[in-house]
């Protein structure tokens, strides 16, 4: 669990600092680059549906991890549209929360059952 817990620490840094770089230099209409790119049809567009599926299903899990409450479906959401800004800290505090159990970890509230 150390590791994963480095590893989403790592990640979490680094994608904000990605982020920051980005929306200094380039700004904050990420929505028009994004889908600007998935309706060209290459491989950005192959990236980006490969992305978005990912996204889908993390929201899928994220929603039944917590039970299909109300906190469940935000939290889904705000994980597509944040994607890892959102995922790798809700992971981080989930590993904590689960006290290291993978079982926990990936089941939440179903975990019990």
């Amino acid at each position: 669990m150390t590791l994963l817990r480095s590893f989403l620490s790592v990640s979490t840094l680094l994608i904000y600092a990605v982020s920051i770089y980005v929306i200094v230099t380039m700004g904050i209409n990420f929505p028009a680059v994004y889908f600007g790119d998935l309706l060209k049809l290459d491989w950005r567009s192959q990236f980006n549906t490969d992305l978005l599926i990912a996204l889908c299903l993390f929201l899928i899990w994220v929603i039944w991890r917590e039970g299909f409450t109300a906190k469940g479906f935000l939290f889904g959401l705000m994980f597509t549209s944040l994607g890892f800004m959102f995922g790798c800290p809700y992971l981080l505090y989930a590993t904590y929360k689960a006290q290291g159990d993978p079982k926990a970890l990936l089941l939440g509230v179903h975990a019990d059952k």
